[in-house]
């Protein structure tokens, strides 16, 4: 089997699985319980909040939630409390969390999103222009998960923090394989386990002090903004996977000579000023993407067509922008490769030899 889908999910470290197993064994307790169990593992939750705040290098508070979907309708909640009716702003590449987040808010605050120019970068200029007085969000990705453009967060963020407006960044897809100085993200940052090969059911909420607030009287977990008991022992594997090595160079190494590859066979590349090393979005010219990802997944060579997030074809109207725009083409010729510090040239030498064979057998 080939694994090429890894900005669906990663493959957990067999370090981090021994480690989350000996924790599940020996601190299986309750971190809201008063005796010494409890005691003990909440303990063990405030070093992993540290952790993560020295990894970050960061002073924001750590909140740990359930995924990275989780932590973006926290942030959202969070930011939104203490604002007043008015509009967001969001990129064309958001997660459908983001979406699904902000309909709680539907009648409250409108919906604009961020413009891009002809390659399908964000317009930062034209960005700035509706920054206006009673914009109460904005809402961006670190690195976009269909196509790994890594969009432009710091300079977003110091032109809200200017204008007093809060930044959401999702950073799932950056987390752990793109820098990034998140303290001039003047707001929150998200990310979760299973995305940087750690266990699935584990997220983080990176946030502001001046945004924390309790969203409900009856949330006593994680500082009033959710319930439910937390998988300590998951989320201790979360922060272990950030203190291994994440193989950046390598998987740079492995999406360059990848491009090389496809072009050689016909395939169409989208290519970014900035992008993460990990995502290389793809166009079949005369073939479906679904077609050519059901012929690989029957070699047992496993990419992608969409968000993981939902059954079938779902891409973001920014992709369908880049696609239809940039390269004359659709969404329905999308195809992702995402790889792993764990990818070698011999997996990507097979995938492109069998999608060559697809190619020419429609051809």
């Amino acid at each position: 089997m080939i694994y090429l889908d890894n900005a669906a999910t990663t493959k957990p470290d067999a370090h981090i699985l021994e480690a989350y197993s000996k924790l599940s064994e020996d601190m299986f307790y309750n971190s809201e319980s008063l005796h010494g169990g409890g005691l003990d593992i909440n303990d063990l939750l405030q070093q992993t909040r540290n952790y993560i705040q020295k990894y970050f290098n960061s002073s924001k508070q750590v909140i740990f939630t359930r995924s990275g979907s989780h932590a973006n309708e926290i942030a959202l909640q969070l930011l939104l409390k203490e604002r007043k009716p008015g509009h967001v702003l969001i990129s064309p590449y958001e997660h459908l969390s983001i979406k699904a987040a902000l309909g709680q808010f539907s009648g409250i605050y409108s919906c604009t999103m961020m413009p891009l120019d002809r390659n399908g970068h964000i317009d930062l200029d034209k960005l700035s222009e509706m920054m206006e007085d009673d914009t109460a969000l904005v809402i961006m990705q670190h690195v976009n998960s269909e196509t790994g453009y890594r969009l432009p967060v710091e300079v977003v963020g110091d032109m809200c923090d200017v204008r007093g407006i809060p930044l959401h960044v999702d950073g799932v897809q950056g987390a752990h394989k793109d820098g990034i100085d998140i303290d001039r993200i003047p707001g929150s940052y998200s990310f979760s386990g299973h995305k940087i090969h750690g266990t699935k059911g584990t997220g983080a909420l990176m946030v502001d002090y001046r945004y924390m607030n309790v969203l409900n009287s009856h949330f006593h977990h994680e500082s009033g903004t959710q319930n439910g008991t937390l998988d300590v022992p998951g989320i201790a594997a979360m922060a272990m996977c950030l203190s291994s090595e994440p193989g950046i160079k390598r998987m740079k190494d492995i999406r360059q000579y990848l491009v090389k590859k496809m072009d050689s066979i016909g395939v169409i590349t989208l290519c970014f000023k900035a992008c993460a090393p990990h995502i290389l979005a793809c166009a079949t010219p005369w073939v479906e993407g679904q077609y050519v990802m059901q012929g690989l997944s029957s070699k047992n060579i496993y990419v992608s067509t969409g968000t993981a997030c939902g059954r079938g074809r779902m891409i973001s109207r920014g992709l369908e922008e880049v696609l239809e725009g940039g390269y004359g083409t659709s969404g329905e010729h999308y195809i992702r490769i995402s790889i792993s510090k764990n990818t070698t040239k011999d997996e990507i030498d097979s995938l492109v030899s069998h999608m060559d064979q697809i190619l020419q057998e429609v051809e």
